[in-house]
């Protein structure tokens, strides 16, 4: 990171804001530049959210998802489609001697707190930019002069244009008013315009899978409030760069997606672990010296899993008036495709799941965990923040 650089804010979470140097015009908009770039993550927001907690889970994440790239087992996570884990830098504490300099950087007051600094995600490009502000937020703004200069500005300039593919919902119809409030940073695609732009959602859907089955049986983690968000691919200079880190450049899968026409070569991300905890598998002592229970384990998993924004498809729901959690649009039409895709999702999960636990010689009594998570997925939704058990409608608590 230049240390004569000013930061600019490019995204604010419920732990921390976010920032980074300003990139130029090549850098915005071109694959291949010449060096890494990275990102400060400060712990300056919810009390509640812990950094410690990211970093740890991020390295231990990082470290699984090395160890798979250097294994010759578990194909699927490896020749699947690829999933980017932001390279993790450092952990900045309170104290450190580093905030001397970084404090320049930010904006006047800022005081130091506990912050980390991994791997920027490039973000999409500039015809990108604009198919998204044409196709969605044109039509959505006031028709005039001023509106269409404000839009094309923040297309040409807009420094962190992510996209969150929405697998698990559709947009439901709804009457627009004008409005001049709009962003292209973390800008969700629902599955019905992931459709319309021809993307390539089963992809998706395959590589979601690969990534929450590495989770579960590999890293062992629960996979809470973790986000996905469709970018451009990590450059040939980013991997040259972090290749000599200890943690060159993680990814799980190697398959790019096909998808031609203006959204071009793009990929998939992985990141933000700050709400995730370590599983123990059923009858193992957890980190706090408790047996783990197998109810106990599955649960985690639903509440992670309902818990969540709606990236990984959705199972049907149980009656055809019901689109439960706003996951399904209306119409036979969208629940057959809803739910095929759903269907891809779980078979490619505990495909995948299966993998990893015989190359890891569990017992066979442990293949049978990702079949019952895919279940208890089934017979669970979420409720005013609480797993719910359809059949009961009894909250978890």
């Amino acid at each position: 990171m230049n240390q004569q650089q000013q930061l600019i804010k490019i995204g604010q979470g419920a732990c921390g804001s976010v920032w980074a140097q300003r990139l130029s015009d090549d850098e915005v908009d071109v694959n291949d530049v010449d060096n890494n770039k990275t990102v400060i993550k400060r712990e300056d927001c919810n009390s509640n959210r812990s950094i410690t907690n990211e970093h740890n889970i991020h390295k231990h994440v990082t470290q699984s998802a090395l160890a798979t790239m250097a294994s010759e087992s578990k194909s699927n996570l490896i020749t699947g489609y690829q999933v980017n884990i932001p390279t993790p830098v450092d952990f900045i504490a309170t104290d450190s001697s580093q905030w001397d300099s970084l404090l320049s950087l930010l904006p006047p007051k800022f005081e130091p707190c506990r912050a980390l600094i991994s791997e920027r995600i490039p973000p999409m490009s500039q015809p990108f930019r604009q198919l998204l502000a044409q196709k969605y937020i044109g039509g959505r703004g006031p028709q005039d002069e001023g509106f269409a200069t404000i839009l094309l500005d923040a297309v040409r300039t807009e420094q962190n244009c992510l996209v969150r593919p929405f697998l698990g919902r559709r947009r439901q119809p709804s009457p627009e008013r004008p409005t001049r409030s709009f962003s292209l940073r973390n800008f969700p695609l629902h599955l019905d315009q992931i459709e319309e732009l021809g993307l390539p959602k089963e992809q998706y859907a395959m590589a979601m899978a690969d990534t929450l089955a590495f989770l579960h049986w590999e890293a062992e983690v629960d996979a809470r409030d973790v986000e996905f968000v469709l970018a451009r691919p990590r450059s040939q200079h980013a991997v040259a760069s972090f290749a000599s880190s200890s943690w060159p450049a993680p990814s799980i899968g190697s398959k790019a997606f096909s998808s031609g026409g203006v959204f071009g070569t793009h990929a998939m991300w992985l990141l933000d672990f700050d709400c995730c905890k370590k599983m123990a598998m059923p009858g193992a002592m957890d980190d706090d010296g408790i047996m783990a229970t197998e109810v106990a384990f599955l649960e985690a998993t639903a509440i992670a899993f309902w818990g969540n924004d709606p990236w990984y498809p959705r199972p049907p729901p149980p009656q055809s008036n019901d689109n439960g959690n706003g996951n399904h649009g209306a119409g036979s039409d969208c629940h057959l495709a809803d739910g095929q895709l759903w269907e891809k999702f779980k078979g490619r999960y505990l495909g995948t799941s299966w993998q990893i636990l015989e190359g890891k010689g569990e017992e066979r009594m442990t293949w049978e965990l990702p079949g019952k998570v895919m279940g208890i997925i089934l017979k669970t939704r979420w409720r005013n923040g609480k797993l719910i058990y359809l059949e009961y409608e009894e909250e978890v608590n």
